[in-house]
């Protein structure tokens, strides 16, 4: 019946099932949830982020508390904080372009110059 089992979802008895075997694999504090995650990852055949989704998205459900979500803000103050390093790679990046356009130059002069005396042998 389209994933029904006497009136309440597959999923979320298979939900209820992980939150619970996560909650008894981590009750005595020697199993990190990470650790929970994967054993019974193993066991059942499911990605280890499903089991992951399946008990936050039952313990939010239900009330359990958890440690707040990371945003992106802490990404941000690691690229500030590197900033000055990128700027002197930029600036040593400016300066390699720099030296290359004039070695460019100079191999265009000695290119030309190369052409005449081809010239002058040739003839």
């Amino acid at each position: 019946m389209g994933g029904r089992k006497s009136g309440k979802s597959v999923h979320g008895s298979i939900g209820d099932t992980i939150f619970a075997e996560v909650e008894r694999l981590t009750a005595d504090g020697k199993m990190s949830k990470l650790a929970a995650f994967g054993e019974i990852s193993r066991s059942s055949g499911r990605e280890i982020g499903t089991v992951a989704a399946n008990y936050y998205r039952v313990a939010r459900k239900r009330g359990t508390p958890l440690r707040k979500r990371r945003g992106p803000a802490k990404a941000a103050v690691k690229v500030t904080r590197g900033g000055g390093d990128l700027e002197s790679a930029l600036a040593a990046l400016g300066q390699a372009i720099r030296t290359q356009q004039s070695e460019i130059e100079q191999l265009r002069r000695d290119n030309a110059r190369f052409a005449e005396v081809r010239k002058l042998l040739r003839s």
